[in-house]
């Protein structure tokens, strides 16, 4: 059986990323999650630590398949050692075949840097890199996972659980199920989940 580590600079970034592929994959492959912050410094976002859980359960995750991190908000590129200690950490313990991450031309600078880290630790595993909401223009993935309608339900349960961030304009379930009905069209399937393929290890 696969193992696949998925990875989110916050919370709820792996959610919208790829939580359709998440879920696809159960029962399929070991799964692992790793967040790197809660971002509760930052103002409206005091409860989200009780979100974070809260998803995690709707995603049906027990507490040994996923870490939260505390790392400073906005302040990864000063804390890249640290990220990729934590990375070359997981990469040891679960020893994942394939690592899904953000995209390495991602806007936001938490998430490029992580998505750089990724590529400097997992040298020799399959590298998927996902979409971001607002952070990812001209994002044209090589690969798109087909969804049934009860995963991309399941993939709005968990970030439906974040309701302190429904005050941010691109926390909005219709677009994440209109976005997967656009990447769903692609393939003739009802929804999708779009993945840029960085490296296919086949062994």
């Amino acid at each position: 059986m696969k193992r696949v580590l998925f990875l989110g600079a916050h919370c709820d970034d792996f959610e919208s990323g790829s939580g359709g592929l998440f879920l696809k994959l159960a029962g399929k492959a070991e799964r692992f999650h790793v967040a790197f912050s809660a971002c509760l410094e930052q103002h409206g976002n005091e409860n989200c630590l009780e979100e974070f859980h809260n998803s995690m359960k709707a995603l049906g995750m027990g507490k040994s398949e996923f870490r939260l991190y505390s790392l400073p908000n906005t302040k990864y590129p000063e804390n890249a050692a640290k990220i990729r200690e934590i990375l070359e950490e997981h990469r040891e313990r679960f020893k994942p075949d394939i690592v899904v991450t953000h995209h390495t031309k991602n806007l936001h600078q938490d998430h490029k840097c992580v998505a750089e880290q990724t590529l400097r630790v997992f040298k020799t595993q399959s590298i998927l890199m996902y979409e971001d909401l607002r952070s990812t223009p001209g994002f044209n993935p090589n690969l798109v996972v087909s969804l049934t309608k009860e995963q991309i339900e399941g993939k709005i349960r968990a970030l439906e659980c974040y309701k302190s961030q429904f005050r941010r304009y691109y926390h909005d379930m219709e677009y994440v199920k209109a976005l997967a009905r656009v990447w769903g069209k692609r393939i003739n399937a009802e929804f999708g989940e779009g993945f840029y393929v960085y490296k296919y290890a086949y062994i």
